[in-house]
C-alpha cells in the first residue's frame, strides 16, 4: 500500500505522462487526431487536424464531426452509422471524400475507436485521419488507364480474330484457283494440249514456278492462321528423331549438290525416341535445314546433329552463312519477318516459316533458340523433352 508521499508522487508522475502524451498528440502534423464525446461532438483538436482541415481549435471544438462529411454521405447517415458500428465493434475504419473548411475535398482514411473508462462505461471516441488524396489520384489514374488498356485489349483481340478469319478465308479461296492454274499449266507443259514452242515452254515454266511459290505462301498463311486460332491438334506418336532427320536430308540432297554445299550429319548411333507429331515436326526440321541452305553461300557447310542432354534431346542446325546480328535475332521469330542481307535478293518466302516453326515446337513443350555471329554463321537449337522410358 502506498504512503501519502508515494501516492502524491504517483499522481504527479501520471500527470506528467498525460501532459507529455497530450503534447505528443497535439503536435503531430501528419495525422488529424481528435476526440469526440458520446454524441459525436468534437472536444479536442491537434495540430495535424488544423493543417489538414483548416479549422482552428476555437472554430471547430463543440461542433459535430459530421461537419467534414459531404452531403451525399450525410444523406446516407454515414456519420451516425460509423459511431454506432464503432461502439458495437470497438472501432471502424473507412475511406471517402471529406470536406475542408474552404469547401475543398480530400480523400481520407479514418479510424474511429470507442473509448471506455475503467468501469467499462463508454466515454466517447478517438478519431485518427490520414490524407490520402495523392494516393487516390494515382489509383484513379491507374484504374482509368487499366480500363482503357482492357478496352483496347478486347478491341485488339476482336481485330486479331477478324484478321485471322480473313486470312484463313482468303487463303482457302485463293488456294483453289491457284491449284487449278497449276494443273492446267502442267497439262500444257506435259503436251496434253498439243505441241508448244520452246519460247512458250520457257514462259509457261516460269508461270508454273511462280504459281508454285504463290501456293506455298498461301499454305504458309493457312498454317499460321490455324495455329493462331488454336485449331492445330498434334497427332503424336513415338518417333525416332535420328531417322526422321536422315529422311529429310536424303530428300534434299540434290538441292545441296546443286548449291555445292556440304551437309554433315552428327547423330547418335542409337535411336532417340520422342513423342511428337511426325508430320508437323518434320516440317520444322525441313524449314530449318532449308533456311540454313538458302542463307549459306555456295560451297558453304551445314551440320545437323541430334544428341541427348539430360531430360532433353538437342537438335541443332548449324551453317556457315551470313549470320544474324543480335538486334535482328530478336525479330527473327516474328510474323512476316525477312531479314535483309546479300543473299535475300533471290530468295522468296512469306517470312512466316520460323514463326510457324517456333509455334509448333512450343506445342510440343519444347523450345527453339538461335546463336549467330554476322559473317560466321548461325545455329538453331531445338530442345525437346525425352520420353521417360527412353531417357
Amino acid at each position: 500500500m502506498l504512503t501519502g508521499s508515494q501516492h502524491n508522487q504517483y499522481e504527479q508522475n501520471t500527470s506528467d505522462q498525460l501532459e507529455r502524451y497530450k503534447l505528443l498528440v497535439d503536435n503531430v502534423e501528419d495525422y488529424a487526431i481528435f476526440l469526440l464525446d458520446n454524441d459525436g461532438i468534437i472536444i479536442s483538436w491537434n495540430r495535424g487536424a488544423e493543417l489538414m482541415k483548416g479549422y482552428k481549435p476555437r472554430e471547430i471544438i463543440g461542433k459535430h464531426f459530421s461537419t467534414f462529411y459531404i452531403d451525399e454521405d450525410i444523406k446516407k447517415n454515414k456519420p451516425a452509422r460509423a459511431l454506432e458500428y464503432s461502439k458495437t465493434h470497438g472501432s471502424v475504419e473507412n475511406e471517402g471524400w471529406r470536406l475542408r473548411k474552404d469547401g475543398s475535398q480530400f480523400w481520407a482514411n479514418a479510424i474511429i475507436r470507442s473509448l471506455y473508462d475503467k468501469k467499462g462505461e463508454h466515454k466517447g471516441y478517438a478519431k485518427i485521419i490520414r490524407d490520402l488524396t495523392q494516393r487516390k489520384i494515382y489509383e484513379d489514374k491507374l484504374n482509368a488507364t487499366n480500363l482503357k488498356l482492357s478496352t483496347s485489349y478486347v478491341e485488339l483481340q476482336k481485330l486479331n480474330e477478324s484478321k485471322d478469319e480473313f486470312v484463313s478465308l482468303a487463303s482457302h479461296q485463293l488456294r483453289t484457283p491457284a491449284t487449278g492454274v497449276k494443273q492446267y499449266i502442267a497439262l500444257i507443259l506435259e503436251g496434253y494440249m498439243g505441241p508448244i514452242t520452246e519460247r512458250q515452254r520457257d514462259c509457261l515454266q516460269k508461270a508454273y514456278e511462280s504459281n508454285d511459290r504463290q501456293i506455298e505462301i498461301i499454305n504458309d498463311l493457312l498454317q499460321v492462321a490455324q495455329l493462331d486460332a488454336g485449331k492445330v491438334e498434334l497427332k503424336k506418336s513415338l518417333t525416332d528423331i535420328v531417322e526422321l532427320i536422315e529422311d529429310v536430308i536424303d530428300e534434299q540432297i540434290d538441292f545441296f549438290k546443286n548449291r555445292q554445299q556440304k551437309i554433315t550429319l552428327s547423330m547418335q548411333k542409337n535411336k532417340i525416341v520422342l513423342n511428337l507429331d511426325p508430320v508437323r515436326f518434320r516440317m520444322v526440321v525441313e524449314n530449318l535445314i532449308d533456311n540454313a541452305s538458302k542463307y549459306t553461300p555456295l560451297k558453304g557447310e551445314i551440320t545437323v546433329s541430334a544428341v541427348k542432354k539430360g531430360k532433353y534431346c538437342k537438335i541443332s542446325v548449324e551453317d556457315t552463312g551470313v549470320g544474324i546480328s543480335k538486334e535482328d535475332s530478336k525479330k527473327l521469330f516474328e510474323k512476316f519477318t525477312r531479314l535483309s542481307n546479300p543473299l535475300t535478293k533471290d530468295i522468296s518466302g512469306s517470312g512466316l516459316g520460323l514463326y510457324w516453326a517456333q509455334k509448333i515446337v512450343r506445342l510440343h513443350k519444347g523450345r527453339i533458340t538461335i546463336e549467330s555471329q554476322p559473317g560466321i554463321g548461325t545455329t538453331f537449337n531445338i530442345l525437346m523433352p525425352l520420353e521417360k522410358h527412353h531417357a
